[in-house]
Formats: C-alpha cells, structure tokens, sequence
C-alpha cells in the first residue's frame, strides 16, 4: 500500500526534476534606454545598441547582450547618383559610375528627437527616436565631395538643400533586431535616369569599442539579407515615395569602398523618385549564437512536454495503485 506521505514525497521529486526545464525558458525581455550627449544606448536583453549622432556621421554599433564579445559598426557615409549601366537597379562600383558630386553625410550634431514609448499593461512594448541632419548643403559646399581616378560627369552648380532623417524603432516582440527609416526629402537629381545610391561601411571591434578597428571577414548576400559574422541587414525591395502614394524599387550590392582607408561597404540603390520624399526602412539584427537548451538532441520545448507528460503519468499510476489499495 501507498500512503499518503510517499505520493506527497513522489509528486515533490517530480516537481524538483522539472526545475531545470522551467529554469530554462527564456526570462521576459524589457526595455533600457538613455541618451546622453548625442548617444543613444538601448537594450532588450537579447541586443544592445548603441547610437552616435554627436560630431560624426550617424554610427550604429550592435551587439549580442547575452554573449557580448565581438560589437558590430555600421556607418552612414554617402549618398550619390550613377549611371546604371546594364540597367539592373544595382550598383556596381566596378561597372557604374558616379554622376556629379557625392553628398557626404554632415559630420556634425544631428538633432535628437527625444523617446517616445508604447505600453500596454505598463509595459514598454516599442520604442522610437529620430536624428535629423539640421544644416543645409548645396553642391559646392562642404558636404560635396569627389572621387579622383573615378570617372565622373558634370552636376549642378545650384544649390542643393537636403534633409535626411534617420528614424529608429524597437519592438518587445522582436528583441533581437531594430528598424531604422531613411527619408530623404530635397533631392535634385543631375539626370533623369540615374540612380541614388546611399553607402554604408561596415566593420567590427571588440565590445564596448567606439569605433570600428577591422573589417568584417565576409559579407553574405542571401535573397533579402546581407549578413556578416553574427549580425545582419534585412532590407525590402521596394521604398515609399510622394507620402506612401507609389513604390520606388530598391536592390542591394556590398564589395570594397570606394575611398582608401574605409571598410568593406554596402550599397543601397534606389530607382529615380523625382523631386518626392523617399522612405525606406530596413531592419538589422543580430543572429542568435545557439543558446536553445538541449538534451540528447532533444530541444527545450520538446523537454517540456515530456517532462509534463511523464509527471502526469506517474501521477495517474499512483492514483490507481492507490485507488485498488482500497485505502
């Protein structure tokens, strides 16, 4: 016969055997965020971000928070039209070339928008934030700029003001990964048909560096994602021009910089959208480093149902034991 005592002690050991499966579930993910002098710094508990607007070019820098170890740069340097020679939407710095001057993104302090939050249940649910550039260039201005030994052809002598925001957003229920919108208002193409090619560089460092000391090994190109180490950008095929009225089709290439000293780059190529404003938002994340919990080949979850389904068997056999017992 079974007593009382041996199903409490029984139900209690089976109880302590689970612990290492609840243990394992993922804890739930919260918001921390600040901006100081220009610097944005964000975590979910899965990334970490950091923003830099203040005296430089817009540099995102982002990392795995539960394994922190290599950090990931990616800078916002140019913008510039070329030709597209086959005519397949992307740019090639071997094939294209540049038509007038390049916009160069202002080093200088971009205006900080401040945080705005969504809650639900008192709980931060998403986050944005903007940078705006705040100083107006034209094409002979500072934030022109050209190439020697790269084939170029004549563009404006007018002045040219353009605006460029750079829109940040973070969703709980994407922890691993955060949007950024590009819109571009005040654009004057040299031609007709060009293309509007905007460059980011893109390197790696030790965690908690500033700035990027070396380049990544290897950029992968796969359907809709460029991915480097354990970090990458999604980016969609198509933009938004005129307030969302028509689509403007975007492709993406990577490959070396197109000025000494810089990292390996990726381009962002945009069909002629006229004299609208453009928006685009791609997404960057950071590719977990295999953290499931495991046993025998078994996952997590899996362990769960198991380990739930094994309890409540013993469980019943007791009950029955007990039951014919009489007792």
């Amino acid at each position: 016969m079974i007593d009382k005592r041996t199903i409490a002690i029984l139900a209690t050991m089976m109880v302590l055997a689970s612990a290492p499966f609840v243990a394992a579930q993922p804890h739930h993910r919260m918001f921390q965020f600040e901006e100081s002098l220009g610097v944005v710094t964000i975590t979910t508990g899965e990334i970490g971000v950091r923003v830099a607007s203040h005296g430089e070019v817009p540099h995102f820098s982002w990392w795995n928070e539960t394994d922190p170890g290599t950090d990931y740069h990616i800078m916002f340097n140019r913008l510039f039209e070329a030709n597209d020679t086959n005519e397949n939407g992307v740019f090639d710095p071997r094939l294209d070339h540049l038509v007038g001057a390049m916009f160069t993104l202002p080093i200088a302090d971009w205006e900080f928008s401040g945080f705005v939050t969504e809650e639900q249940n008192d709980v931060i649910t998403a986050l944005h934030f903007n940078f705006t550039n705040t100083e107006n260039y034209d094409h002979q201005g500072p934030g022109m700029t050209t190439i020697p030994g790269i084939h170029k052809m004549p563009g404006h002598t007018n002045p040219m003001d353009v605006e460029i925001q750079i829109r940040v957003h973070f969703y709980l229920a994407t922890p691993d990964q955060f949007k950024f919108d590009l819109r571009i208002s005040g654009w004057e193409w040299t031609n007709s048909d060009s293309i509007l090619v905007f460059q980011f560089t893109v390197g790696e460092s030790e965690h908690r560096r500033n700035t990027s000391d070396r380049d990544v090994e290897l950029i992968k190109h796969e359907g809709e994602k460029l991915s480097f180490g354990n970090a990458w950008m999604e980016y969609a095929q198509n933009a938004f021009a005129g307030n969302a009225s028509h689509q403007v089709q975007v492709r993406a290439s990577h490959g070396d910089p197109l000025m000494a000293q810089e990292r390996k780059s990726i381009f962002l190529t945009f069909e002629n959208f006229g004299d609208e404003t453009l928006d685009y938002d791609p997404v960057l994340g950071i590719s977990s480093l295999s953290t499931a919990w495991t046993f025998l080949g078994i996952d997590y979850n899996q362990l769960v149902l198991l380990a739930g389904g094994f309890s409540a068997l013993a469980l019943i056999v007791i009950a029955v034991k007990y039951k014919n017992n009489g007792t």
